[in-house]
């Protein structure tokens, strides 16, 4: 698994996401529920045969994904893990990992200490998962590696020809025949014959990115040879080609009170507003202490803690929740702040993976529950403000929250409709290739992914447009205030007098 550093904004907290190889999401990553306990960092002494470390050692094949472990002893006597990411026509290298510490049954593996995902036997099978994710991939045993790994060309006209095989073979295998977004693999042929032709790195960048651009998903992008690019949903916005700072002073014009920060810019909330409402705004579920998972996720839970203690000292009966801007992170997150908000446990979502061996086309569906925490919370009525720029784990928490009781009211404009996690894939020649290939459903067996959550059309209004952050103007949270309030809509002005 190649773990890729985070590249920068490319629409939004998911555009920072790519972790490499093994990292589905870059940062949508998967929910470890009920494995909270923090994994020892610490180094995994080397084992006697018949150990735990001798039990996964072997050679493993998922289901859905495409990976290839080779779990083996070193010339030292050292467990190794060697991924690989695998398609029909090629099986590319990712990274060696080491043994870093352990939970229980399973073993950590990562690099420099850092825990990048955990394994574990279960039967005949290999369990693996990735801290602060949803799920789990299954891996079955294989006798020996499946051709791995293959060859690279020498030749850059040649390579440049590997490279766009892979993009397009990754893509056939794991892109979902999404209901609102589907694959147009008609223009493969004939763009592999305008390579060939035209031959360039050029070339190649303008046929992936075009690839790309047509899916309009943001989880789905092409980075190499100075290009990076993603897709977005028709008629939707970037909040990279956004001033988001401008956004924080309509809101308090409208709050009539400052926000106070808890993770500066990340998580912060007014109290004290009419009829005993409080307010949270949430624009990530990741990077709060620049370290791992782990530590993520205590600073989150410090900080809900922090505003729930509030709420209860200033005995809120309403929540305007605000995930209008969110940038998403961790699915692991999403579903702790869902358990602060709710005292019954609940249906999550549930999800599965593309899986073209498969009968159905795709793995098992996973099942996702919400159990409530023993920590501060609020479980009173809540206005959950969402957008266009509510995205990825975003969504995961919204779609969540909508099985709480009371269910919350939606307010604002529909949601991004970027579920899926993002499978990373390396690419010949220095390209790699960012895609979504899970199926997120709701309850009710819904699917959301390339259309957005919708809002009720009585609860639709604008969202940071340009006039209301240049008036400092907020229809939604006035919107929300009414709705909590049990008043009249329009009750509260979206504009603050003096505001424009």
């Amino acid at each position: 698994m190649t773990f890729r550093a985070p590249q920068g904004n490319r629409g939004g907290r998911v555009a920072q996401e790519a972790y490499g190889t093994f990292a589905l999401m870059a940062r949508k990553r998967w929910l470890l529920v009920g494995l909270a306990a923090v994994l020892t960092a610490c180094s995994v002494p080397d084992r006697a045969p018949g150990d735990r470390a001798v039990a996964i050692e072997g050679i493993w094949q998922s289901a859905g994904y495409g990976y290839v472990f080779d779990i083996a002893r070193d010339s030292a006597g050292k467990t190794r893990l060697t991924s690989y990411e695998q398609t029909s026509v090629s099986c590319l290298r990712g990274d060696l990992l080491a043994p870093v510490g352990r939970d229980g049954e399973a073993t950590a593996f990562g690099e420099e200490g850092e825990v990048e995902l955990v394994v574990r036997r279960q039967g005949g099978h290999l369990i693996v998962r990735e801290p602060g994710s949803a799920g789990h991939i299954r891996m079955n045993r294989l006798e020996k590696l499946p051709g791995c790994p293959s060859a690279v060309s020498r030749n850059a006209a040649d390579r440049r020809l590997q490279t766009f095989d892979v993009f397009w073979q990754n893509l056939a295998e794991h892109y979902p025949p999404y209901a609102h977004r589907r694959l147009d693999a008609a223009g493969r042929k004939p763009d592999r014959a305008a390579l060939a032709m035209h031959n360039t790195d050029r070339m190649l960048g303008k046929l992936l990115g075009g690839a790309v651009r047509k899916l309009g998903d943001m989880h789905t992008g092409i980075e190499g040879k100075g290009l990076s690019l993603y897709g977005k949903r028709p008629g939707t916005r970037d909040s990279a080609d956004m001033n988001t700072d401008a956004f924080q002073p309509a809101i308090e014009a409208r709050l009539g009170k400052r926000l106070t920060p808890v993770i500066d810019g990340k998580v912060e909330y007014a109290s004290g507003l009419p009829g005993h409402l409080g307010y949270l705004r949430i624009t990530q579920l990741d990077d709060f202490a620049d370290a791992s998972y782990d530590v993520d996720r205590e600073k989150f839970e410090q900080a809900l803690d922090t505003v729930f203690a509030v709420a209860e000292q200033d005995g809120w009966r309403g929540l305007v929740l605000d995930l209008r801007l969110n940038y998403g992170g961790f699915d692991g997150l999403s579903l702790e702040l869902a358990s602060r908000l709710t005292d019954k446990p609940h249906f999550a979502f549930q999800k599965r993976a593309r899986d073209t061996q498969a009968a159905s086309g795709f793995t098992p569906y996973e099942k996702l529950q919400v159990s409530p925490s023993a920590r501060p919370g609020f479980h009173g009525p809540i206005a959950l403000l969402v957008s266009d720029l509510t995205v990825s784990a975003g969504e995961t928490a919204v779609m969540t929250l909508l099985n709480r009781s009371p269910k919350p009211t939606l307010i604002g404009r529909p949601t991004q409709g970027i579920f899926s996690d993002q499978l990373s894939r390396t690419l010949p020649g220095g390209w790699s290739l960012d895609l979504s290939n899970e199926d997120y459903r709701n309850a009710a067996g819904q699917s959301f992914e390339g259309r957005g959550i919708p809002v009720p059309q009585e609860f639709r209004t604008p969202v940071f447009t340009a006039t209301e952050i240049g008036r400092r103007c907020d229809s939604a949270v006035a919107r929300a205030l009414d709705h909590l309030a049990n008043k009249p809509p329009a009750t509260t002005t979206p504009c603050p007098r003096g505001s424009t």
